[in-house]
């Protein structure tokens, strides 16, 4: 197994993330003391929305980029993202540069590098909410799916975890803002359960909690290739 490599929160917001933009700094994972945390030797776990521990995906390098499609991709536009079909970087208006993905840890959190897993399907699911499904499958052939856990004092952070529709920390609703990025791409809040919105923090990385919310643009980077995203 290849060492993950860790990832780094950015602290500030100072302009929109451009397009066409390669991720090819290096990136660290921040823990909720805000200290880097160092990189799992070998086969770390994390708990899942329901509290059972679930292998985390190693990260290390992808090709993802946060500008147009990849070559190769027929688009389709914000519907065909919306119904699974595209995989797409998930990029935080206002964030210099950073998107989000899973670090060494297991959260989904921000980098402004390169990861094996910032690729993201985002899977209909019913009632108008979506898996958030890793493009790429983990060692077991399946994807992860990202879930709220709740960390008791702390803020509610995102995990990977394997899927289960019925888990309803894994269900997340898209909220359409008005607003569009500075690519002209629609922006979005991203509600899950218990009415917490993810935002972006200094301290603590990606979190989820009541009341302000961080906005999102998806970035498309070709067609989903999961072969069963049921």
């Amino acid at each position: 197994m290849q060492r993950p490599i860790a990832r780094s929160t950015r602290t500030g917001t100072v302009a929109v993330l451009c397009a066409g933009v390669l991720l090819t700094q290096q990136a660290c994972a921040a823990d909720p003391d805000g200290q880097p945390a160092a990189a799992p030797s070998a086969g770390p776990t994390t708990s899942s929305p329901s509290g059972e521990p679930q292998a985390t995906p190693s990260a290390t390098t992808s090709s993802a980029t946060t500008g147009s499609p990849a070559p190769g991709g027929n688009g389709g536009g914000d519907d065909a993202i919306l119904q699974g079909e595209r995989q797409v970087v998930i990029a935080p208006v206002g964030s210099f540069e950073s998107v989000l993905a899973v670090d060494g840890k297991g959260r989904l959190n921000l980098t402004d590098g390169e990861a094996e897993y910032s690729l993201f399907v985002l899977d209909p699911v019913g009632s108008g909410r979506h898996q958030i499904k890793t493009a790429k499958a983990g060692s077991g052939g399946e994807p992860f799916c990202m879930g709220l856990r709740d960390n008791g004092t702390s803020p509610i952070t995102v995990v990977s975890a394997g899927c289960d529709t019925s888990a309803a920390g894994q269900l997340f609703t898209l909220e359409r803002t008005r607003a569009t990025d500075e690519q002209g791409r629609p922006t979005y809040a991203i509600r899950g359960d218990g009415n917490v919105h993810l935002r972006t923090t200094s301290r603590d990385g990606l979190v989820a909690q009541a009341g302000s919310e961080t906005t999102f643009a998806f970035v498309d980077n070709g067609k989903a290739t999961l072969p069963d995203l049921d």
